[in-house]
C-alpha cells in the first residue's frame, strides 16, 4: 500500500512539471512545421512557374524557328489557361536570326502586387550551332497561404499529436524505469529481510543518485562478489556494444546502396518530366485548335485557308509530339541500362561520329548557359556494329562525373571528346577534362560501386561503375583511367568495331 500511494504521488508531480514544458515544446516545433511547409510551397510554386516558362521556351522553339507565328499565339494562349498565370510575352531578339514584332497574351502591365516574373531564352540548336530567337515570358502569382497548405496543416498537427503522446508515453516510461522501478527493487529487498532475516542484493546498476544510494546498500551485503559482478557486466556491454557496431556497419551499407539507387530514379524522373510536360502541353493547345476547328466546320464558315492554318499546325505539333516522346523513350531506355548494367536496345550498324554527336546534342543545353564546354573530334566514316544506346550512356556518365567532380569549384573548363580507328578491329575513344584531377588513391578505387568523392554531397558512387560495366559487358571492350591533381582526367577506351554475338 505504501508504494502504491508513493508511486501515484511521484508519477502525478513529475507529469505536472514535465507535460506543459512537452506541450510549449510541441506547439513551437508545430509553428516552426508550419511555416517551412508555407517556404515550401511557395518555393515549389516559384520552381513550377520557372520549370513552365522553360518548358514553353522549347515549345516554342520550333513554331518560332519556322516563324509559325499563329502556333506561337495558340501556345501563349494556351498557357493562360492556368489561373496562376497572369500575363505571357514573346519577344523577338534583336539584331537575331529571326525578327517580327512582340507577342503578348494577358495583361502584362497591371500584374497585381506579389506577382513574380520569369523569363526563359527561346534557343534553337542546328547544324551550324546554337541560334537565340527571343526571350519568352510569364507573370505568375507564385504566393501561398494558410488556406493553400491546409491538408499538409492538418497532418503536421496530426504527427505533432502523435509526437507529444509519444513523448509523454516514453517520458512516463523513463521515469518509471529509472526512479520507480529501482525503489520497487529496493523495497521488495527490505521486505524480504523483515520476513526472513536475510538481506538480498538490489539487482539495479545506474550512476544517479538511486544508483549510489542501491551500490553502497549492495556493498555492505556482498563486499567481495561486488568486482566480479562489475567486470562481468562490463564484458556483457563490450559485447553488445560491439555487436551494435556491426549491425549498425551493415545497416550503413544498405543504407546507401539504397539512397545511391534513389538518387538515380530521381534524376530519371526528373528528365522524363521535361518531354512528357511538353507533349501534355501540346495536347492542350492541339485541343483547343482542334475544338476552333470544329466550331467553324459546324457554322459552315470554314474557308481553305482555315483548313490550311489547321493542318500546319496539326503537322507542327505530331512533330513536336514525336519528338517529346522519343525522349522520353530514350530516358527511359537509359535507366532500364543503368539499373541491369547491360542493354535491352538492339544491335546495329552505326556512323561513331554521328551517335557521339546526337549525345552531346542533348547534353549541350545542361552547360549552354555556363562557361563551359566540349569539343567532338570524331572523323567521319567509324563504322560500328554494336550497341549505340550503351555507348551513349558511357558518354552521357562520362559527362556528367566531369561536371559534378571534375569542374568542382570552377566556373568553366572544357571536355573533349575524340576518336580514331587502331588497327582492322578497335576503335579508340578518348573522353577528358581539365578539371582538378584524381589523387593515386582516388584512381584506385575510381570504378568502384559507390565510391564517391562527395560522400554526403549528392555523389552516388555509381557513375564510372556503370561506365566500367557498360564497355567491358556489354561492349566487349576495356578502358584505361589517366589522372592527376590539377592535371584533369582522361578515359581511354578500347571498343570492338563489331560486337560478336557469342562473345
Amino acid at each position: 500500500m505504501i508504494t502504491t500511494l508513493i508511486q501515484t504521488s511521484l508519477s502525478k508531480r513529475f507529469l505536472s512539471k514535465v507535460l506543459p514544458v512537452l506541450f510549449i515544446a510541441s506547439v513551437v516545433f508545430l509553428a516552426v512545421l508550419a511555416w517551412l511547409e508555407l517556404e515550401k510551397a511557395q518555393e515549389v510554386n516559384a520552381h513550377l512557374a520557372q520549370q513552365k516558362v522553360n518548358n514553353l521556351s522549347r515549345l516554342l522553339t520550333e513554331p518560332v524557328w519556322q516563324l509559325a507565328h499563329s502556333v506561337s499565339e495558340n501556345i501563349l494562349e494556351t498557357t493562360l489557361e492556368d489561373p496562376s498565370v497572369g500575363c505571357v510575352s514573346l519577344e523577338h531578339a534583336s539584331g537575331g536570326v529571326l525578327t517580327s514584332p512582340p507577342l503578348q497574351v494577358g495583361i502584362c502591365e497591371n500584374s497585381e502586387a506579389g506577382w513574380s516574373h520569369f523569363t526563359s531564352s527561346i534557343v534553337y540548336s542546328g547544324p551550324r550551332g546554337d541560334h537565340e530567337l527571343g526571350t519568352v515570358s510569364l507573370h505568375a502569382d507564385v504566393s501561398s497561404s494558410w488556406q493553400d497548405i491546409t491538408g499538409q496543416l492538418w497532418g503536421l498537427a496530426l504527427l505533432v499529436a502523435i509526437l507529444f503522446l509519444a513523448l509523454v508515453t516514453t517520458t512516463t516510461l523513463a521515469f518509471r524505469w529509472t526512479i520507480l522501478r529501482p525503489l520497487n527493487s529496493f523495497s521488495e529487498s527490505l521486505k524480504h529481510y523483515q520476513n526472513t532475516g536475510k538481506r538480498l542484493p538490489v539487482d539495479w546498476q545506474s550512476r544517479d543518485e538511486l544508483g549510489l544510494l542501491i551500490n553502497e546498500y549492495n556493498a555492505t551485503l556482498q563486499l567481495q562478489s561486488k568486482t566480479e559482478r562489475q567486470l562481468s557486466e562490463a564484458k556483457d556491454e563490450a559485447e553488445q556494444a560491439l555487436a551494435s557496431l556491426k549491425e549498425a556497419q551493415d545497416m550503413l551499407i544498405q543504407t546507401e546502396k539504397l539512397a545511391s539507387l534513389g538518387r538515380l530514379v530521381a534524376g530519371i524522373a526528373h528528365e522524363i518530366n521535361t518531354p512528357v510536360g511538353n507533349s501534355r502541353t501540346v495536347v492542350t493547345a492541339l485541343g483547343l485548335k482542334v475544338k476552333m476547328f470544329n466550331q467553324e466546320l459546324e457554322s459552315g464558315l470554314l474557308k481553305r485557308s482555315s483548313l490550311d492554318k489547321f493542318l500546319a499546325s496539326l503537322d507542327e505539333a505530331i512533330r513536336i509530339l514525336d519528338s517529346s516522346l522519343d525522349m522520353a523513350a530514350e530516358q527511359i531506355s537509359n535507366f532500364k541500362q543503368v539499373a541491369v548494367d547491360q542493354t535491352s536496345t538492339q544491335q546495329r550498324r552505326f556512323d561513331l561520329k554521328e551517335v557521339v554527336d546526337e549525345v552531346i546534342y542533348t547534353l549541350r543545353p545542361r552547360i549552354k548557359h555556363t562557361r563551359f564546354n566540349v569539343e567532338v573530334d570524331v572523323p567521319e566514316g567509324i563504322e560500328l556494329n554494336s550497341f549505340p544506346g550503351p555507348l551513349g550512356q558511357i558518354i552521357t556518365n562520362c559527362f556528367n562525373n566531369a561536371l559534378i567532380h571534375g569542374f568542382e569549384g570552377r566556373d568553366e573548363g572544357c571536355i573533349t571528346i575524340s576518336a580514331r580507328r587502331k588497327g582492322e578491329h578497335d576503335v579508340m575513344l578518348e573522353i577528358s577534362d581539365d578539371g582538378i584531377g584524381m589523387s593515386a588513391a582516388e584512381l584506385k578505387k575510381a570504378f568502384d560501386p559507390f565510391f564517391t568523392t562527395k560522400m554526403g554531397r549528392g555523389g552516388s558512387g555509381l557513375g564510372l561503375h556503370i561506365v566500367f560495366n557498360l564497355v567491358n559487358t556489354v561492349l566487349r571492350g576495356s578502358v584505361e583511367l589517366d589522372s592527376a591533381p590539377g592535371k584533369g582526367l582522361k578515359l581511354m577506351f578500347r571498343i570492338p568495331v563489331q560486337v560478336l554475338a557469342d562473345a
